[in-house]
């Protein structure tokens, strides 16, 4: 890319507000509603470990060549690499469906059918591969438009987090502060994995640095000010429609912004423009996303810890091959939460739980990573081992919260997905 073309700082927090909030905040609402206004100190506690995260990946930005997690495993040993691969790729495969969903719910109120489990599916899946097919000529005009909505997401979610107080009640925010029916603790620590979902991708703009202008100095500043921006549209907009509605209202609203929009402006027609724009963004995000792990299948691949055929780029310079493979699988996956009959807010945890608790393994090595460079270089920092201990236990932290049966899901994924790159996918070099 030529240096006349490089994004400037300005240019770089808005990659990161927009990468960030652009499909990771629209469905937070209805999903915390099921715990309460309790997770407000829940949500206070994940953006605290998830900016240690965040810190991780600045400094491992000035402190290797290739800072993405998938090569700061490779950096800790070549197998946590080939294993890290894996749980990223096929992570982000499932964070990808997330997005599909949570965009079909704010379309639910055009289709009602959405809600139907096999309707949803065949939706979903229709919209795979119509995005994957779209992708493989390249995704320039998509990629605009994607720009274009994302920002009209963005103002709805501002104005429902500053226009949204002037109808806040405290009374009703503290009636909805615990509706699970458990103790305090265990409701703080319910849903942390859906509350990480919204920041997963703190780690993209620290490893395209060569887009930034001078990275060595916008990159730390634009990734923090972006992580900040992002933090306050969080807890603001979220905090703000809890002492708007009763938690059994937002619960039932699969579009929970355009919800607010419609009451702050007294206007269904308000709600339905919201549930729109929102539902097109964040769908059309996935082609962004997809195209991104296509992307990071074949650095693992270039690497060998994936098959060769994600190596592939065909004359567009796109991971055709890859894109058609992660269809099918993404299709396989899909049709697994049709026959387990989920509707759109089962079938949106299901697929976040499972993408966090994968992509942590390959989080959590990255921040080992920065201790092992520590202890060769003979830095002996103690910010360092600060980051890395307090972003390892945020990390851990998702692990506790999560059910038996999600964890059983999860244990159940590796043992397959390692299985089959033992016994299927990898190929001896003979050079």
């Amino acid at each position: 890319m030529k240096k006349t073309e490089k994004i400037g700082l300005l240019g770089a927090i808005f990659l990161i507000v927009s990468s960030l909030a652009g499909s990771g905040v629209i469905a937070l609402p209805q999903q915390l509603a099921h715990t309460g206004s309790i997770t407000i100190i829940s949500f206070s506690l994940v953006t605290l470990g998830a900016l240690f995260l965040t810190l991780i990946y600045v400094k491992a930005g000035n402190m290797f060549e290739d800072s993405s997690p998938i090569a700061l495993a490779t950096y800790v040993s070549p197998i946590l690499g080939a294993k890290s691969g894996f749980f990223y790729v096929y992570g982000n495969l499932i964070s990808n469906i997330a997005i599909l969903i949570a965009g079909l719910g704010y379309l639910e109120v055009f289709v009602p059918g959405l809600e139907n489990s096999f309707f949803l599916g065949i939706t979903t899946i229709i919209l795979i591969w119509m995005f994957t097919l779209l992708s493989l000529r390249g995704a320039g005009i998509i990629a605009s438009i994607v720009s274009i909505t994302v920002t009209l997401l963005l103002i709805s979610v501002v104005v429902t987090g500053t226009a949204g107080w002037l109808h806040f009640d405290p009374a009703l925010f503290h009636s909805n502060w615990n509706v699970t029916g458990t103790g305090s603790g265990s409701a703080i620590m319910s849903g942390f994995a859906i509350l990480i979902f919204a920041y997963v991708g703190v780690e993209s703009v620290a490893t395209n640095n060569r887009l930034i202008k001078n990275p060595k100095k916008n990159v730390p500043i634009a990734t923090i000010i972006g992580f900040m921006i992002v933090a306050i549209l969080y807890l603001s907009s979220t905090t703000v429609i809890e002492g708007m509605f009763k938690a059994a209202t937002i619960q039932n609203s699969p579009a929970p912004f355009a919800l607010s929009i419609e009451y702050i402006f007294n206007s269904k027609l308000a709600g339905e423009v919201v549930s729109f724009v929102m539902g097109f963004a964040c769908i059309a995000s996935f082609l962004v996303w997809n195209l991104s792990s296509a992307s990071a299948a074949k650095t693992s691949a270039d690497n060998g810890f994936l098959p060769s055929i994600y190596s592939y780029t065909n004359p567009h310079g796109i991971n055709s091959k890859g894109l058609v493979v992660n269809a099918i699988i993404m299709t396989m996956l899909e049709i697994v939460l049709m026959l387990m009959g989920s509707n759109l807010t089962a079938a949106f945890n299901i697929t976040v739980t499972l993408s966090v608790l994968l992509l942590l393994f390959p989080y959590f090595w990255s921040g080992i990573a920065l201790l092992k460079k520590d202890i060769e270089t003979g830095a002996n920092s103690i910010f360092t081992k600060i980051i890395v201990g307090i972003s390892s236990i945020f990390i851990m932290s998702a692990f506790v919260s999560a059910t038996l049966a999600e964890l059983w899901l999860v244990i159940g994924l590796v043992m397959i997905i390692l299985a089959v790159y033992s016994i299927k996918l990898t190929s001896v070099k003979t050079k």
